[in-house]
């Protein structure tokens, strides 16, 4: 007898209370962890919700590991969690369209003395001349265009991209970005054609700023989307944005763009991390970053001209 009302009372005890979900994929979790944890359990749908139903007698142990699932879920998701991304000021926008213009305002000085045939055999991207010695020439051009409508377009696009990215990482940090990105493409362009191909124009550092963006996009993909919408769909992006502003002409350069964007979306996974845990650099590292970009403009320049 006393066995038994044992028994009885246990299962008449009041058992805790499985959690409910409007959604079918919640239950689904909570089922698939249980399932983990030993539980044989099923999904149930009663009156427009969601639940899970265990062995009788598991209830409790099945509510606390739930909710000590949820709690790991949710302290996950804040620890993953970055700050918004800064907005690009009027004046960031405006200062980005008065160094791309310098883009334009170089070229029409070229033409305007009669030098541009001159500069352009000192300072384009030889590949033969690149590889053995002449490293300079990844960078001279970059400051080069073939005519007025390429140094249009890198202007209009160059200031556009450059304005996006002054957002991150400020005006200053974005030149100097320009610059590593699109003289790394240049590079990289060299060696992949050995010798014999020149290359000028700064799209290759144009594109570098479009690989910048999906780097850092990319970065911040992987840590808070969803499965499969990570860092592939930034990247994704910049080979489309190549592909509709970059793949036709018969003077486009298409393997420097590429190459750009590659170099590009390298500095943006490189920077990804402190750029996404601090504040965007501040004044003394955007005027840094302008210095060092124009010391390392002006000896290639020198270099190239002596």
């Amino acid at each position: 007898m006393a066995a038994s009302d044992t028994r009885d009372s246990v299962s008449d005890s009041p058992t805790a209370r499985l959690p409910e979900a409007p959604r079918k994929r919640d239950a689904e979790e909570w089922a698939l962890v249980l399932v983990a944890e030993g539980f044989e359990p099923k999904v149930l749908h009663e009156d427009g919700r969601w639940r899970v139903e265990v062995e009788p007698g598991r209830e409790s142990q099945a509510v606390e590991i739930i909710a000590a699932w949820r709690r790991e879920r949710t302290e996950r998701a804040q620890r993953r969690a970055l700050p918004p991304a800064p907005m690009t000021t009027p004046i960031e926008v405006a200062a980005a369209y008065v160094f791309a213009t310098g883009l334009l305002a170089f070229h029409l000085g070229l033409d305007v003395s009669d030098r541009h045939a001159l500069f352009v055999a000192a300072g384009k991207s030889q590949a033969a001349l690149v590889l053995f010695g002449e490293g300079w020439r990844a960078i001279t051009a970059l400051c080069l265009h073939a005519d007025l409508p390429h140094a249009v377009g890198n202007t209009l696009f160059g200031g556009f991209f450059l304005a996006a990215l002054a957002g991150r990482l400020g005006v200053g940090c974005g030149v100097l970005a320009f610059l590593v990105s699109g003289s790394l493409g240049n590079l990289a362009n060299a060696l992949y054609y050995g010798h014999g191909h020149s290359s000028i124009g700064a799209s290759t550092g144009v594109f570098g700023l479009v690989g910048v963006l999906a780097g850092l996009a990319a970065w911040e993909r992987h840590r808070t989307a969803p499965p499969g919408r990570g860092a592939w769909v930034a990247f994704g992006a910049g080979l489309a944005i190549v592909a509709m502003l970059g793949s036709g002409g018969p003077k486009v350069d298409f393997s420097a763009h590429l190459f750009g964007l590659a170099a590009g979306g390298l500095t943006g996974l490189v920077i990804a991390l402190p750029v996404a845990r601090h504040p965007k650099p501040g004044h003394a590292a955007q005027i840094l970053a302008l210095v060092v970009t124009g010391a390392v403009v002006a000896t290639s320049w020198l270099r190239a001209l002596a």
